[in-house]
């Protein structure tokens, strides 16, 4: 291409000029309206309009390639000047968009090595031949010749395409997070499911991209499959019990959960594939295997009510006043911050005991994911400030002392 340029007319040349002038004005004027016009639109505000001059190089790209055309069809032949700025502008608007869609920059520096690459080859017509080299280079896998190009290509669409399906299931996650009808649970569900059949479908892309029959994978598939699902059984296991999870929302982020006979409590965090994660008031984070969550035995607090009801022992005296205990606790029950009005807080009289009477108090919380801890703290303070006030004694334990003579 570089070497056709000196056999074409300057007046040739100069009007090449004045389109690639006039497509760079056009190009701008189009950029600055579209961010303008993007500008009140919040939720588009980070796209790779405003990331980048993908829109400057895109449009200005558009109005060459369609005066080359008409060019070509008014002089006769092709306007090279023009067509080695489009190459050009076509490099630019590529690692742009690549720029903008992609946050890696590996991805960034790998795509655009190989963008300008081949543009580079392209502009000094060492395109074809390159090509041609790399389709001769070849090796055999079975009855399957797979070529050096071929495998290239494989490679980066299936690299780009894991990309972009990891991108578009971002993206649904992120619609779906704006569906309040939705619970939590099923958006999860469809974002994951979403995900992976993009992902199969790439890696199967890929191996068509080959030339390899998809339908010699059920050839050996059984005998994978037997053997894999020994070897990781333990992973699929937890990968499938994932999905049970979602499936009948039995658990949602956001409930508090109880495991391991409550030695495990907090809010679940988390639904990933493999383990779900609680996060304890104390802050520590535990990932739990979802096999295990689907086989042992749980409390879900907020299943389908998210308040719980508490109970606090008290002891007191045979000789204190025990309607007026009563009375006191539930005072201070009421009084009590993140106490439900509705159910009221009661006492129940449980037990006589040695030297005392033994009260259960009961109230119900509306948030234990806040704690519970902190609710049974005050009103245990408070009773005590109660009691000294009113003069009821808690008893002390008894004991027994034995004396020996000598």
């Amino acid at each position: 291409m570089i070497k056709n340029l000196s056999a074409q007319e300057p007046i040739e040349i100069i009007l090449q000029l004045g389109v690639v002038v006039l497509s760079f004005v056009f190009g701008l004027i189009i950029s600055k309206g579209l961010k303008k016009a993007l500008h009140f639109k919040s939720k588009i505000n980070q796209s790779i309009f405003h990331k980048t001059q993908f829109s400057f190089f895109f449009f200005s790209l558009v109005v060459q390639g369609v005066a080359a055309l008409i060019l070509t069809f008014a002089l006769g032949s092709s306007p090279h000047l023009l067509l080695l700025v489009i190459y050009l502008q076509m490099g630019f608007t590529f690692t742009s968009l690549l720029k903008g869609c992609f946050q890696s920059s590996a991805i960034r520096v790998i795509g655009g090595i190989i963008i300008w690459t081949a543009i580079a080859l392209q502009v000094f017509d060492f395109l074809e031949p390159f090509l041609s080299y790399l389709q001769s280079v070849s090796f055999q896998v079975g009855s399957i010749r797979i070529t050096l190009l071929g495998l290239i290509k494989a490679l980066l669409s299936t690299v780009f395409l894991i990309y972009g399906a990891n991108a578009f299931s971002n993206y649904i996650s992120k619609r779906l997070n704006q569906k309040k009808h939705l619970q939590r649970s099923m958006q999860l569900l469809v974002s994951k499911i979403v995900k992976t059949l993009l992902i199969i479908c790439s890696v199967f892309f890929g191996f068509s991209l080959l030339g390899i029959d998809l339908s010699v994978f059920s050839i050996f598939a059984g005998a994978l499959g037997v053997g894999v699902a020994f070897s990781l059984q333990n992973i699929f296991s937890n990968y499938f019990s994932g999905f049970i999870i979602l499936m009948d929302r039995s658990i949602k982020p956001g409930d508090v959960i109880s495991l391991d006979g409550g030695k495990i409590c907090g809010i679940v965090n988390k639904l990933q594939a493999r383990y779900i994660s609680i996060r304890t008031r104390e802050g520590k984070e535990h990932l739990i295997p979802n096999q295990m969550v689907i086989t042992n035995k749980l409390e879900n607090w907020s299943y389908s009510d998210p308040s719980i009801r508490m109970e606090i022992r008290f002891k007191v005296s045979y000789d204190s006043d025990i309607s007026l205990t009563g009375e006191l606790l539930v005072a201070i029950a009421k009084e009590t911050a993140r106490v439900k009005k509705d159910p009221a807080p009661y006492v129940r009289f449980s037990a006589l005991i040695d030297n005392a009477v033994e009260l259960k108090l009961r109230v119900w919380v509306e948030d234990p994911e806040n704690g519970t801890s902190g609710i049974q703290s005050d009103i245990v303070f408070e009773a005590w400030k109660a009691f000294k006030k009113h003069k009821i004694q808690v008893p002390y334990p008894p004991r027994e002392i034995h004396t020996k003579s000598s």
